[in-house]
């Protein structure tokens, strides 16, 4: 039975380590992800620009300018940001998929899709934009066509 216990004790401690190191891993390859990205470039860009937009918004705070700067250097930082990736990289992806991008990314056809990303997204936005302007006088005939059924089904 002492034989039995301990060779169960033994497996379970195992299978916690294992466990433990399986998360470690997980958690760097998400980690990982977030730098091959680009992120902290981006993070350091981006955090600028709503710090200052911020200031532009709330004219208060110009005079504050250096303790807002401070606050964002202390408390908006790059090692938080790519922590919170990680996780939201995990809830959608799975470690293989991780592991996946990471070699895409690590490739120059994914460091080109990482920089020509932003512009794809707004050159997306205005073709939408561009569609749905073209297709408006459209969207009015449907609307006023629904105006008429709903005034003559009263």
């Amino acid at each position: 039975v002492i034989n039995m216990r301990t060779w169960i004790n033994r497996l379970l401690l195992l299978v916690s380590f294992v466990s433990v190191n399986v998360c470690a891993v997980t958690e760097d390859s998400a980690l990982t992800l977030a730098d091959l990205m680009g992120g902290k470039q981006q993070f350091n860009l981006l955090s600028h620009q709503v710090l200052n937009k911020m200031i532009r918004q709330q004219p208060e705070l110009a005079r504050y300018q250096p303790v807002v700067q401070k606050w964002g250097k202390e408390y908006l930082t790059w090692a938080r940001m790519r922590t919170e990736l990680a996780t939201s990289y995990h809830a959608h992806f799975t470690e293989p998929e991780i592991r996946q991008m990471i070699l895409f990314f690590r490739t120059a056809t994914g460091q080109k899709y990482l920089r020509y990303s932003p512009l794809l997204q707004e050159e997306t936005v205005n073709i939408g934009q561009r569609i749905a302007h073209e297709q408006q006088p459209k969207l009015l005939e449907m609307l006023q066509q629904a105006k008429q059924n709903s005034s003559s089904g009263h």
